[in-house]
């Protein structure tokens, strides 16, 4: 899929703590559902600049990219969108723009938490 189809990008977000490693989940905008992170990509960011500016945005986690992870279709107010999702290691923090909730889960706890199945997949 070339870059110009995409629409978002996000991010599966991990930190090491010991020999745990642990995920983040933020509250959706609305408060509503528990989420990856994701956003717009604006007008001349890559999907990879665009999901690591969202992540500081929407959680105040500063990450560095892994690799790409897979692209999914979904539906937002009725229109198509795709999302690109890239594995990010945190290496540090700002403050959020956005107030959301941040959860930083066991692999199983975060699955259980997330709200939609293309954030699952």
């Amino acid at each position: 899929m070339s870059q110009d189809q995409l629409t978002h990008a996000g991010a599966l977000v991990f930190r090491k703590r010991g020999p745990q490693i642990l995920y983040l989940v933020v509250s959706s905008s609305d408060g509503q559902n528990w989420v990856l992170q994701k956003g717009h990509i604006d007008a001349g960011e890559t999907a990879e600049t665009a999901a690591l500016r969202e992540l500081q945005e929407e959680a105040g986690v500063i990450g560095e990219l892994v690799s790409p992870l897979s692209v999914h279709q979904f539906q937002k107010r009725g229109v198509d969108a795709t999302v690109k999702y890239f594995l990010v290691r945190e290496s540090g923090s700002t403050e959020p723009i956005e107030t959301r909730t941040l959860r930083w889960e066991e692999e199983k706890a975060a699955l259980e938490l997330l709200t939609f199945g293309e954030a699952k997949a």
